[in-house]
């Protein structure tokens, strides 16, 4: 008898081993399940972040493109219209009217709407030389305007005075518009 209850306690006892194995390697199983779902959700959620970042920094990089090359090219027909505007003006006509200077209002206008759209999309490099092509742009449309006003008033040493002034201004718009196009390098090529 003494054999049969050995035997019996030790079947108990491989059977509770077996089940508490059993429990165990089960436990061991589901909570490495848990933590590779964990681990997965997580590199899902980050992998998801990451491309969402990536996207914005691709789609402010084109708005802030769109917006200096319109700016730019405001810029252009400004200074195209304005170059018009000054050999009329320095050949003494007094045919310059009010229509000439129109040609300068639409490149203006577009100019400016552009700018509104780089202090939106920055960075603030861009907007600053941005504002100081636009301060120097206006400068110079005020010296034309000066210029125009002293060849009807037949003022020989003021319109002089007044082309030096322009020359003045120029330079400053084109030192101011150079910055900017610096700055466009600078923003479009480096991360947002």
């Amino acid at each position: 008898m003494d054999q049969e209850l050995v035997a019996l306690i030790v079947a108990g006892v491989g059977l509770v081993g077996a089940i508490g194995g059993a429990a165990v390697g089960g436990f061991a199983a589901a909570r490495g399940a848990r933590i590779g779902a964990e681990t997965a959700a997580s590199a899902t959620i980050r992998q998801v972040q990451d491309q969402a970042v990536a996207n914005h920094v691709h789609w402010l990089r084109e708005r802030r493109l769109d917006a200096c090359r319109n700016f730019m090219e405001a810029y252009s027909q400004f200074v195209d219209a304005a170059t018009g505007l000054a050999v009329l003006l320095d050949g003494a006509s007094d045919g310059v009217g009010a229509a000439d200077f129109n040609t300068l209002y639409p490149p203006t206008l577009a100019l400016h709407r552009s700018y509104f759209v780089i202090r939106v999309v920055g960075p603030e490099e861009l907007y600053e030389t941005g504002q100081q092509v636009r301060t120097t742009l206006s400068a110079h449309v005020d010296s034309m305007i000066s210029w125009k006003e002293a060849h009807l008033r037949r003022d020989d040493q003021e319109v002089a005075e007044c082309r030096d002034h322009y020359n003045g201004c120029l330079n400053q718009m084109t030192r101011a518009y150079s910055a900017f196009v610096v700055a466009v390098n600078r923003a479009v090529t480096s991360p947002a």
